[in-house]
């Protein structure tokens, strides 16, 4: 009895300490995610710095590479929509063993950006 008691213990404690993977919103959805080619966003206007992960120590090995790599690029989608951005470009990733952690800036390119110059004159990109 008291093993069984134990097991259930340790299985209520794996169900409830692993996280889920992170799914879009509707609002997520129209976000673009860029690694490639970095002139792509020469024209947008720069929102922030975002950061996503999934996975931990302790429930890496419940969830499978591509469904982690998924839930983070979700993640990064809802925090650039957060941003007002509609286009998330990635440059760097994390090697950890047992999660997945990707950083990307997010960008608004719904609009031309516009430079000031010195002569205060607008002049687009």
């Amino acid at each position: 009895m008291n093993i069984f008691r134990l097991l259930c213990m340790f299985g209520f404690m794996i169900v409830n300490l692993s996280g889920c993977i992170t799914f879009p919103t509707d609002e997520s959805l129209h976000v673009k995610i860029l690694w490639d080619n970095p002139l792509a966003v020469n024209s947008c206007t720069h929102k922030g710095t975002i950061i996503g992960s999934q996975g931990h120590f302790y429930d890496y090995w419940l969830h499978s590479d591509k469904d982690m790599v998924w839930g983070t690029l979700n993640e990064m989608r809802i925090k650039a929509h957060q941003l007002n951005a509609d286009t998330v470009y990635l440059y760097e990733h994390f090697g950890f063993l047992s999660s997945v952690t990707l950083i990307g800036n997010a960008y608004d390119c719904s609009q031309p950006l516009i430079l000031e110059t010195t002569s205060g004159a607008s002049a687009k990109n």
